[in-house]
C-alpha cells in the first residue's frame, strides 16, 4: 500500500547525475546553507554519543546520498548522516553505532555544498513532514536513484540495461491526501499541523506547499474553525482528502463533539468547496451536511471511489504513470488470467480488466473488496473475481495461485509480500510486475523470485514522495530461459 518516477527518453538524456551535480552552481552556497540547511541543533551529548569529530579528531566528508537521501561517508566506518550532501564536510552527533555503522544528524557544515538551497517552505527546519528541501530536488533523485540502482546491482546481481528511468510527477504541490496532528489542550489557541522532526510537538501551520489546493489553503481556515470549543480537546486527527471532484476533511474524535462545533466546521467547509466527514472512536463514519462521494480518475477511463481511512496513491500524476508501466510490463490479453495481489480498490485492477484480461483482485480488506467490486460494476467491468483473503495465509495464497495465472500484478504493503513470493515460484507465472514502496523488503522478496526461477527483466524507482526519505519502485520479473 505503503510512503515512491517518471521522465522521458529525451529527458533522460539531459538529467543530472551524480558526477554533474557536484558542478552545479547555486549561487553563494554558504550562504544557502545558513537558511537551509540544517533542522538538527547540537544537543547535550552523552560519552557514548560523542561527535565524531571529537571522537576522532577528524570531521567528516560525505561522498554520496543512500537511496533515502541521507550523506554517506566511506571508510573503515561507514557513515549515514542526516541533513549532509555530497562535498560537505561536517560536523556531526552521533545518534547510533552498530559494529562499523554509524548513524549521525549534522550539527554544522564546514564547507556546504553547491547543491545545498534554502528550502521553500518556512517550517522546513522543525516540520517532520518532510526532510529532503535543503537539497536541489533533480540532484537528489538522480543520487538517491542511482544509489538504489547500485543496490540491486550488489543485492540482486542485476544485468545491464534493466534499470529504467524514474518516473516523476510535480513538485511540489503533489500530495492529495494527509494527515494533521492536532493539539488542542488549549481551546482558545490550537495548533494544526505536522509533528516536528524527531518529536510529538505539532508545528501550527496556516498552508503547506507540498499539499495540493484546496488542502493547503483550508489549514488555516480549519484551525479557525475549531478554535474556541471545548469539545476540540476530543479530536484525535484530521485527515485530508482531495479527489477529483471534491475534496474532504475527516475529522477523528474520541468523544462527541459539541453541536457548535460541528455547525462552525459545516460553515467553513460550505465555504471551502469541502465535505465534512466525522469519525468515531469505534470508526464510525457520519457525513456532516450532504457529503458527496470521492472519484479518483486513474488511467483508460477508470476510477476508484475511496472512503476516509482507505489507502490511496497520494502522488496522482506517477500513480497514473506506475498504472501505464505496469500495462506496458504484463502486457495483459484478453482472456489471459491475472491476479492482482494486494489489488485494494483496483486501482491497477481496472485498467488491467479493460485490456480484456480476467482478472482475480485479491485484498486483505474485506470491506475495501466490497466497494471495489460495488464500483468496478458501476463503471460496467464485469471481468474480476474480487476476493477477500487473507494474505499472509500461506496455504490460502498457494491454493488460490494453484489455480492458474498468465501474469501476476504485487503491490503490497511495507511489509512485502514474502508469503506470496515463495507461493509464485510453484506456482509459475510467466510474468509477474512488483509495485513495492519499500526497497529493503523488495530486494527480499526478489531473491525468492530470482532463486526460484525468475530473472528481474526490468526495475526503476517512481518519486512518489518528493522531498522524503521514501521511495518507492517496480519491478518487472519474468521466466528465466532453461
Amino acid at each position: 500500500m505503503a510512503n515512491l518516477f517518471k521522465q522521458s527518453r529525451a529527458k533522460q538524456k539531459n538529467k543530472t547525475t551524480p558526477s554533474q551535480t557536484q558542478t552545479k552552481t547555486k549561487g553563494s552556497a554558504r550562504a544557502n546553507a545558513q537558511v537551509a540547511g540544517l533542522r538538527f541543533k547540537k544537543s547535550k551529548q552523552s560519552k557514548e554519543h560523542n561527535t565524531a569529530q571529537d571522537a576522532n579528531n577528524n570531521a567528516i566528508t560525505i561522498q554520496e546520498l543512500d537511496w533515502m537521501g541521507q550523506g554517506v561517508a566511506r571508510g573503515a566506518t561507514m557513515y549515514f548522516v542526516e541533513g549532509a550532501l555530497p562535498g560537505e564536510t561536517c560536523d556531526i552527533e552521533v545518534v547510533s553505532s552498530k559494529k562499523k555503522v554509524v548513524s549521525a544528524k549534522t550539527i554544522s557544515i564546514q564547507g556546504p555544498s553547491e547543491l545545498r538551497q534554502a528550502p521553500f517552505c518556512p517550517v522546513f527546519e522543525a516540520c517532520g513532514g518532510c526532510q529532503l528541501q535543503h537539497i536541489d530536488a533533480d540532484a537528489a533523485l538522480a543520487y538517491r536513484d542511482n544509489a538504489l540502482k547500485t543496490m540491486m546491482e550488489r543485492q540482486l546481481s542485476i544485468g545491464s540495461g534493466v534499470w529504467q528511468a524514474p518516473l516523476v510527477g510535480p513538485r511540489p504541490q503533489y500530495r492529495r491526501k494527509a494527515r494533521l496532528a492536532i493539539d488542542a489542550r488549549n481551546p482558545d489557541n490550537i495548533k494544526l499541523g505536522f509533528r516536528e522532526a524527531n518529536s510529538n510537538k505539532v508545528v501550527n501551520l496556516d498552508t503547506c506547499p507540498i499539499l495540493v489546493n484546496p488542502l493547503s489553503t483550508a489549514i488555516g481556515p480549519l484551525r479557525n474553525a475549531l478554535e474556541g470549543y471545548d469539545s476540540a480537546r476530543h479530536i484525535g486527527h484530521i485527515s485530508l482528502i482531495a479527489g477529483d471532484n471534491r475534496a474532504q476533511v475527516v475529522i477523528k474524535h474520541t468523544k462527541a463533539l459539541e453541536d457548535a462545533l460541528i455547525e462552525t466546521v459545516d460553515a467553513f467547509a460550505k465555504a471551502h468547496g469541502l465535505d465534512v466527514v466525522l469519525e468515531n472512536k469505534q470508526g464510525r463514519l457520519r457525513s456532516v451536511g450532504e457529503a458527496q462521494g470521492l472519484i479518483m480518475h486513474t488511467v483508460d477511463g477508470c476510477s476508484i471511489s475511496p472512503s476516509a481511512n482507505d489507502f490511496i496513491q497520494i502522488n496522482k500524476v506517477v500513480n497514473e504513470k506506475m498504472i501505464n508501466q505496469a500495462l506496458v510490463w504484463l502486457d495483459p490479453r484478453p482472456n489471459e488470467r491475472i491476479a492482482d495481489w494486494f489489488s485494494g480498490l483496483g486501482n491497477f485492477t481496472l485498467p488491467i480488466a479493460k485490456k480484456g484480461a480476467l482478472v482475480q483482485a485479491i485484498e486483505g480488506v474485506a470491506e475495501m473488496v466490497r466497494r471495489a467490486r460495488d464500483n468496478a460494476q458501476q463503471q460496467g467491468i464485469e471481468n474480476v473475481e474480487w476476493l477477500h483473503l487473507d494474505l499472509a495465509n500461506k496455504a490460502n495464497v498457494e491454493a488460490s495461485l494453484q489455480q492458474g495465472f498468465d501474469k501476476v500484478l504485487l503491490d503490497p504493503s511495507r511489509e512485502g509480500a514474502l508469503t506470496v513470493c515463495h507461493a509464485l515460484v510453484k506456482a509459475l507465472p510467466k510474468t509477474i510486475v512488483y509495485v513495492s514502496c519499500n526497497p529493503s523488503t523488495f530486494s527480499r522478496d526478489a531473491k525468492v523470485l530470482i532463486n526460484g526461477g525468475y530473472e528481474m527483466e526490468k526495475a526503476g524507482v517512481a518519486e512518489m514522495f518528493p522531498f522524503t526519505h521514501h521511495m518507492e519502485m517496480m519491478a518487472l520479473f519474468t521466466q528465466r530461459q532453461q
